[in-house]
């Protein structure tokens, strides 16, 4: 017979150390936990009565919720058909709650739905990242895989899998990271057991890539070849400059700044990737870069053609805007002769390097290219050093002697 027991959930710590109050549900000697939806600190919860605390002001009150709540369940599973005798904790504790059981949801038919989600916000880059991991997964086991049926060893061959079809530890990662975060988002809905959960044993291992960063002399010797203005390389230069001066902006950002995007001689925009927010001094040769690319288009590299562009099908294009870029990009590197091939994102690393090798502590590069350093507590103190100080790097960064336009 299933038993349950109020209890707070103190493994993860939340907020101002308050933790989840969960009902453990145990059943066949398995054990898993319903949510009550409150949250209390340690000396405001009883661990042993289970029961809230004086030190609640509202104690009275969330004691009869709980109290009602394991109740509610108590006589819910005494009128479960025999059936369920057998069932899993997992099982038990969706037919407590009405849920469809885990064994009915494919991997496809979630994945799917939280693709279309994605769609409907307007987050086609994120819905095209996890398309391309369900694709491969089902590719590799079929349409019909159950959710609870995604275990360490299907993982482990599944890893297997994309080695043998010639992937690189680090594409690898990539699609495990997508995987990992749809298992996730099911677990939080309740709609997977995190008995399941093959990511506890699992680790996702990248391997480390050859430095796609260059020097300032290697810099110089892009600006100073000659190109013919308004050439397909002479674009893509810029654009990389552009990037350089605007501390890594990625491309598609780039592409998505509009003229609001400009605020006192500011660019303001907020990341797509992360969400955050960057504000960026522009530099001289920013402001000039923009103003060459500015015309009716509300956005501001106006040669993209984007104005017309469906929401879905701009980043498509973007994509491919970007593929063009940096496929020109390399010519120009092997111009130069460079070390490395020449592409966007090696804007975006040679600004961290510029500046370490300019003296530029870790955390203050950090900083600037929006990560936080270490941890979050680390980054709250890297609020610390405000607009100027990054300025200052980034326009200590972009002295150069030649000027592009």
């Amino acid at each position: 017979m299933a038993s349950f027991k109020l209890s707070m959930d103190s493994r993860r710590a939340q907020t101002h150390e308050r933790n989840p109050i969960v009902i453990r549900l145990t059943h066949k000697g398995q054990s898993t936990s319903i949510s009550t939806n409150v949250k209390l600190t340690p000396n405001e919860w009883d661990q042993a009565k289970g029961k809230v605390t004086k030190a609640h002001p509202d104690f009275k009150t969330l004691n009869i919720h709980l109290k009602n709540r394991l109740l509610s369940l108590e006589k819910k599973a005494l009128e479960l058909p025999s059936t369920f005798d057998g069932a899993s904790a997992g099982e038990f504790k969706d037919a407590l709650l009405n849920k469809k059981k885990v064994t009915d949801i494919t991997f496809k038919e979630f994945a799917s739905k939280e693709i279309q989600t994605l769609r409907d916000q307007e987050r086609f880059g994120n819905a095209k990242s996890y398309e391309a991991a369900l694709n491969r997964l089902t590719k590799f086991t079929g349409n019909a895989l159950p959710l609870n049926k995604i275990n360490y060893t299907l993982i482990c061959d599944f890893e297997a899998h994309l080695l043998k079809d010639g992937l690189t530890k680090n594409s690898v990662a990539v699609y495990m990271r997508e995987v990992r975060a749809l298992l996730n988002k099911a677990i939080k809905k309740d709609l997977l057991d995190k008995a399941t959960y093959p990511f506890n044993k699992y680790i996702i291992k990248g391997e480390k890539t050859v430095s796609r960063a260059i020097t300032k002399d290697d810099l110089e010797k892009i600006r100073c070849q000659a190109l013919i203005a308004g050439s397909k390389l002479w674009h893509s230069r810029n654009i990389f400059f552009l990037i350089f001066n605007l501390i890594g902006i990625s491309f598609i950002d780039l592409a998505l700044l509009t003229n609001d995007s400009i605020q006192n001689r500011r660019i303001v925009y907020r990341r797509r990737k992360t969400g955050k927010i960057y504000s960026i001094k522009l530099t001289a040769e920013a402001e000039s870069l923009l103003n060459f690319y500015r015309g009716e288009s509300k956005y501001l590299i106006s040669s993209f053609n984007l104005d017309s562009v469906s929401k879905q099908d701009e980043i498509e294009m973007i994509h491919q805007k970007l593929k063009v870029c940096n496929k020109y990009l390399k010519d120009l590197g092997k111009l130069v002769s460079l070390p490395i091939p020449l592409t966007t994102y090696v804007a975006r690393y040679s600004w961290a390097n510029i500046a370490k090798a300019s003296g530029y502590s870790k955390d203050l590069i950090a900083e600037a290219l929006g990560h936080e350093y270490g941890n979050a507590i680390t980054g709250i103190y890297l609020d610390s050093y405000g607009d100027e100080v990054i300025d200052g790097v980034n326009e200590k960064v972009n002295q150069f002697q030649n000027e592009l336009i």
